[in-house]
């Protein structure tokens, strides 16, 4: 079986603006990465949820899959 990966519309992310959001570790051992891993980020504005729409694209692009979610 084959997973394919659908990123996160904008709008998906605009509906959670205030809330907590996780994602799964892509590879990358930078502190904000291991954080946002551990414990998750808020979506800030329509600005940050836009920004998060486009990362998640374009890391899906490259085969690295974010897989964004409400819950841990």
């Amino acid at each position: 079986m084959t997973y394919t990966y659908t990123p996160k519309t904008k709008e998906w992310f605009i509906e959670r603006i205030g809330k907590t959001i996780y994602r799964d570790k892509v590879g990358c051992n930078c502190k904000d990465c291991n954080i946002n891993f551990e414990k998750g980020l808020i979506v800030v504005d329509e600005q940050h949820a836009e920004y998060l729409a486009d990362i998640d694209g374009d890391f899906a692009t490259d085969g690295q899959f974010m897989n964004y979610r409400d819950e841990k």
